[in-house]
């Protein structure tokens, strides 16, 4: 199972499963159909004015409509079409940071060599073969395409639902100054070392938890705890602290 290791801002590594050529070609498809429904419906909506417009204008409709649904779907939901996000894909910077909208543009608009204008076979090619399984638009932009999993995206709502926070007693008062994307990345670090316990993770999670003592001025050796139950901790005393 190939995966990527990403060095987030935080300074900490985590691995990432990449997401498979079949996969990839599977949500694809299902935004393929979703724009063969957008198409149908502005042509059928539009058909009354083809006669005001040149017929090349309405032919190349569908390439600006497919540029414009996968960039705005990808910026405006995180690095996930429509189609990416019903089997579990999303898109990523290989260098940790958020994309940004030039990223996704660049992606949509290598669509177009990608697998437009010459049947998918240079995408196949490129994911398939690729150290990263990236397209030609990925390697542009620097980005990667990943598997996500339920058990490793948390919402605010899943953070706040840890058992036993009505009894727990705040140890580390400075969590104060996290924020709730701070605490997100505590979890899924933790959710991904109990998922997948190899030594990348074990890393990660001693990593981050060297970090966040660090910013809360900690000194380390007098930590009674390990990494794995100080980033538990600390989540209890964040969700503790400011709910």
């Amino acid at each position: 199972m190939a995966s990527v290791t990403i060095h987030t801002t935080q300074n900490v590594s985590i691995d990432y499963e990449l997401a498979k050529t079949g996969t990839r070609i599977g949500s694809f498809m299902i935004d393929l159909i979703i724009l063969i429904i957008i198409n149908f419906i502005l042509a059928t909506t539009m058909a009354g004015l083809f006669n005001f417009f040149d017929g090349t204008v309405f032919g190349l409709m569908p390439l600006f409509i497919l540029l414009l649904y996968f960039f705005f779907s990808e910026m405006l939901s995180r690095g996930q079409t429509l189609g990416k996000r019903i089997v579990g894909l999303r898109v990523i910077r290989l260098d940790g940071k958020d994309p940004t909208p030039a990223d996704f543009l660049t992606r949509a608009v290598f669509l177009l060599p990608d697998v437009v204008f010459s049947g998918g076979v240079p995408a196949i090619l490129l994911i398939s073969s690729g150290r990263h399984a990236q397209r030609l638009g990925d390697i542009v932009a620097g980005t990667v395409v990943i598997h996500t999993s339920a058990s490793t995206s948390f919402t605010l709502e899943e953070i706040m639902s840890i058992r036993n926070r009505d009894e727990h007693e705040p140890e580390f008062p400075g969590v104060q100054r996290f924020t709730d994307a701070d605490m997100m990345i505590v979890k899924q670090t933790l959710a991904r070392w109990r998922r997948y316990g190899n030594p990348a993770h074990r890393r990660a999670v001693r990593q981050l938890a060297v970090k966040m003592a660090d910013i809360l001025e900690l000194d380390k050796a007098a930590v009674p705890h390990s990494p794995e139950k100080f980033l538990e901790i600390l989540l209890l005393d964040y969700i503790v602290l400011t709910r």
